[in-house]
């Protein structure tokens, strides 16, 4: 776990919010430790926790999802571009497959034995289909 030392003067409300939060969490985990707990009560426990917690973000100022810390900013950018990355790798590969198939080269047999044929021919219709799921996810469709 990354560790950031940031000298930060907390309010009286955020240090309260924050103690609320925790003492919801505690209450949470006492809820579902007892055996007799119902579902429900485990349920309202966890969502106390989240109210607690939501509190604490607005009076800190946090947006849930958000990251103050350089680092992270870095971290987050370098594993966009490595995706983008593999996403150009996964669609080059896929142009290249679909180039072959279309330009129909394995759909002749000639002298090839046919079981060797049969077995190119459904690996690249494979490929082809494995890779364009990759990208339609990719493209968030």
């Amino acid at each position: 776990m990354t560790s950031i030392n940031i000298e930060w003067n907390y309010t009286a409300e955020e240090t309260t919010a924050y103690e609320a939060y925790l003492s919801a969490v505690a209450e949470h985990n006492i809820v579902c430790a007892r055996s007799g707990a119902t579902t429900r009560e485990k349920m309202d426990a966890a969502f106390s926790a989240d109210a607690a917690w939501k509190r604490f973000c607005e009076v800190a100022g946090i947006v849930p999802g958000s990251t103050r810390s350089p680092e992270d900013i870095r971290t987050i950018e370098n594993l966009t571009k490595e995706l983008a990355g593999q996403n150009e790798a996964i669609r080059s590969a896929c142009a290249m497959l679909i180039g072959i198939h279309h330009i129909g080269v394995f759909a002749f047999r000639g002298t090839a034995d046919p079981i060797e044929h049969g077995a190119c021919c459904t690996l690249l219709d494979d490929a082809v289909t494995v890779l364009r799921i990759a990208l339609a996810k990719a493209d968030g469709a």
